[in-house]
């Protein structure tokens, strides 16, 4: 593996901005600053991961949301597209 090659987590954190409430919290827990709360121009922010590249799939930001709005997937590949594709969850 070269250096410029990162391991693929086995799973990844799968945002639903529906349920997302913006308290922070899995911002708050993640180790990477991988997620970020942005900025709708609506009453709450909502939760993205804005650096999907950084992500190791470990979970505490699922962990640490209280209403389920993040959930891990095993559909690894599907999620990167879709927070490289989708840069707010909009």
């Amino acid at each position: 593996m070269s250096s410029d090659e990162k391991k693929i987590p086995k799973q990844f954190p799968w945002i639903i901005p529906f349920s997302c409430e913006g308290c922070g919290d899995c911002v708050e827990v993640c180790p990477t600053g991988s997620i970020e709360l942005v900025d709708l121009g609506k009453k709450i922010d909502k939760a993205w991961i804005t650096n999907p590249e950084t992500c190791i799939g470990c979970g505490k930001c699922a962990d640490a949301c209280v209403v389920g709005a993040v959930q891990m997937t095993s559909y690894v590949e599907k999620a990167l597209k879709r927070y490289r594709e989708k840069t707010s969850p909009e």
